[in-house]
C-alpha cells in the first residue's frame, strides 16, 4: 500500500566516516525511497557498505564540507518533494516513516515534522528545543532545554527540534534558502527552524513516529578524540555566528568578551595543573574564538588520513 509513497520520498544521510553503525539506520528504511548519502570524506568502508544494500542508494563524494552544504547539496539530488533528513547513528521503528508521511497530509500548514527521538531505550530529553520568537519574528531567547523524560500524549507543536531526523518538503526548503552554509555543524538545525518559523511554518513532532537515537554515534569509535575537538572547535564558532547573526550587537560584544576570558583563563588553568586533555579542549574553543574574529570562517577540520 505504501510503495508508491514510499517511491516518492528521497531520504538523505550526511556521513563522515560512520562505521558500521550505519547498516542499522540504512536497514531501517524503505527499499523503495530515493536514497542520498553525502560523503565528506573518502571512506572505503562505506563504499563497501553501500554495495551490499538492496536501497536504491545514490552516493556522492562531496569532500569535507559540513552539514549544511551536505543537506543543500542533497536536496538540489533529490528526486521527490518530500525529504527525510536523518543521520547514520539513528535507526527508524516499523511505521514511523509512514506515520510522518501520514502527518504531512493532517498538518498542512507544517514546515518541519520530526519523529519522537530515543536514546538507550529512554525518551530523549532533547527531543524540543528553546527558540523563542517575539511577535515580529525575532529572538529573543535561545537555549538547549532538558524537557521533563515524559512521553507526550499526543503530536505536538515544537519552538525548534535538532537534525536527528525530519520531514521536510524541497518547495519549503528552496522558499527559505535552506540551510546557512556558513556553518560548518552545530546550531545549523536551530537556524533551519527559525527560518521556517519566520515564514509562518510550524514544527510538529509526531508521537507515533518513533527513532531511536545513538548520541555521538555518528563516526567510527577509534575517531572519537578527534572529533571531540571538532566539537568543541566548531560548537564555540557556531554559537557566536549564531548569537551575532540573530541577537542584538551588545548581547554579542559581551557574549565574545565573556568566553574570550573564560577560555583562556581556562586553558591556563588547566595548563598548570598539567591536565593535558581539559587544557587542549579549552584551547580549541579559544581558538575558535579567535578565529571568528580573525578570519570568520568555519576553517577548522581534522585528518583522518593516518586511521
Amino acid at each position: 500500500m505504501y510503495d508508491d509513497i514510499f517511491s516518492k520520498l528521497t531520504i538523505i544521510i550526511p556521513t563522515f566516516y560512520p562505521g558500521p553503525i550505519i547498516n542499522n539506520c540504512i536497514d531501517s528504511l524503505p527499499l523503495q525511497s530515493d536514497l542520498i548519502i553525502v560523503d565528506n570524506g573518502e571512506d572505503e568502508e562505506l563504499e563497501r557498505i553501500i554495495i551490499e544494500k538492496k536501497n536504491n542508494i545514490r552516493h556522492f563524494k562531496i569532500g569535507d564540507l559540513g552539514l549544511p552544504k551536505s543537506f543543500n547539496y542533497a536536496v538540489k539530488q533529490a528526486y521527490n518533494e518530500n525529504i527525510l533528513i536523518t543521520q547514520p547513528d539513528v535507526t527508524f521503528e516499523k511505521d514511523s516513516i509512514k506515520n510522518l508521511i501520514d502527518a504531512s497530509k493532517k498538518y498542512k500548514d507544517a514546515g518541519l515534522l520530526a519523529p519522537v527521538i530515543y536514546e538507550n531505550n529512554q525518551y530523549s530529553v532533547f527531543n524540543s528545543l528553546d527558540l523563542r520568537l517575539s511577535k515580529k519574528g525575532e529572538l529573543i531567547k535561545k537555549n538547549r532545554v532538558k524537557t521533563k523524560n515524559t512521553i507526550p500524549s499526543g503530536d505536538f507543536c515544537a519552538e525548534a527540534v535538532s537534525a536527528t531526523a525530519m520531514l521536510l518538503k524541497k518547495s519549503i526548503l528552496n522558499k527559505i534558502g535552506g540551510w546557512d552554509e556558513n556553518i560548518y555543524t552545530y546550531l545549523e538545525d536551530l537556524d533551519l527552524c527559525l527560518k521556517l518559523r519566520r515564514n509562518n511554518f510550524q514544527i510538529i513532532k509526531i508521537k507515533n513516529s518513533k527513532v531511536n537515537h545513538v548520541g555521538f554515534g555518528s563516526h567510527k569509535s577509534e575517531n572519537l578524540s578527534k572529533f571531540e575537538l571538532s566539537r568543541n572547535w566548531h560548537f564555540m564558532w557556531s554559537s557566536l555566528y549564531f548569537k551575532k547573526k540573530y541577537e542584538n550587537n551588545n548581547d554579542y560584544i559581551l557574549y565574545v568578551f565573556k568566553n574570550l576570558i573564560k577560555y583562556f583563563s581556562k586553558t591556563i588553568l588547566f595548563a598548570f595543573v598539567l591536565n593535558k586533555k581539559k587544557t587542549i579542549l579549552n584551547l580549541m574553543r579559544l581558538r575558535a574564538c579567535i578565529n571568528f574574529l580573525t578570519i570568520k570562517k568555519s576553517s577548522f577540520r581534522i585528518n583522518l588520513t593516518k586511521l
